[in-house]
């Protein structure tokens, strides 16, 4: 029971991991630059201790979420958890990036879970109406940025980039609440969904969605900056697509493959319409 609930652990976070490999190669391109692998590979283990890291350390409402994950090994799992955060820190250093960019989405994730108290004050992340959502997405597009920041080439199209992967995480993490919305009422947590309730929670994703997206097309179409079109209009309708489908308590394993899975097939989209486009401009 204790190996099965130990492997549930380090496995759960295998798709956020890999989500982030490609989110940090998709900012590359948005960046106009070539994506740099061994970069994209350290990204998605910081990601992987964060996440695992959060599961290793428990919180009430996880205990109602994921029963199953309740006698895991927590001591082997913060081990792996080091494990992975050192070899990024290691690669971070080899490729002259400071380690900070690294160390502070962990530091970020541990006062998440486990919150911090000064004195009879009490302060966690979880705590007030979408300020989870707000820290976590704030935490990793602030990531993303710190790995490519030398490759930027101005400040609005860093802004944009910066913009983009808060907006994506903001929506991600809301539309996971969505599916804790039990666990989280019984941990007296208020949350965006259990708030607003799943069809108010939707629309709001929507506007966020739609508003961000057409704001950075019409600055595309005004020739203040140039922003990868195919990802931007592969981005606006998967969001479109998923919210309406994925904002609900519904349990699904699809929910993580089309949501954190999005980076995988936005790129593979990209590069057949490349070829595609290309071959016909070719043979034309």
């Amino acid at each position: 029971m204790g190996h099965a609930a130990t492997l549930r652990v380090l496995g759960s976070s295998t798709i956020n991991s890999i989500s982030g490999g490609f989110r940090l190669y998709t900012a590359f391109i948005l960046a106009g630059d070539v994506p740099d692998l061994i970069l994209c590979f350290a990204f998605s283990f910081v990601v992987y201790s964060v996440y695992t890291l959060d599961r290793a350390l428990k919180s009430k409402e996880d205990e109602v979420n994921r029963p199953e994950e309740r006698n895991a090994d927590k001591n082997f799992v913060l081990i792996i958890v080091f494990a992975f955060l050192v070899t990024a820190l290691l690669i971070l250093i080899v490729k002259k990036i400071s380690p900070f960019a690294a160390l502070l989405p962990f530091v970020i994730g541990f006062l998440y879970t486990k919150g911090i108290k000064i004195g009879d004050i009490s302060i966690k992340f979880k705590q007030g109406l979408g300020v989870k959502n707000f820290v976590v997405a704030l935490t990793w597009a602030f990531t993303i940025v710190s790995f490519i920041y030398n490759l930027i080439e101005n400040y609005l199209l860093g802004f944009l980039i910066f913009c983009f992967f808060f907006f994506k995480s903001f929506i991600n993490t809301v539309l996971f609440d969505c599916k804790d919305i039990d666990g989280d009422s019984i941990a007296g947590l208020t949350t965006i969904p259990v708030y607003f309730g799943e069809k108010r929670t939707r629309i709001i994703l929507q506007l966020i969605n739609s508003l961000f997206h057409f704001t950075v097309a019409a600055l595309v179409l005004s020739g203040m900056v140039a922003f990868d079109a195919i990802i931007l209009a592969y981005s606006w309708v998967a969001g479109l697509i998923y919210i309406s489908l994925y904002a609900n308590s519904k349990k699904t394993i699809f929910r993580s493959v089309i949501v954190h899975g999005e980076w995988i097939h936005m790129l593979a989209f990209r590069n057949f319409a490349i070829q595609f486009f290309g071959n016909a401009f070719h043979s034309s």
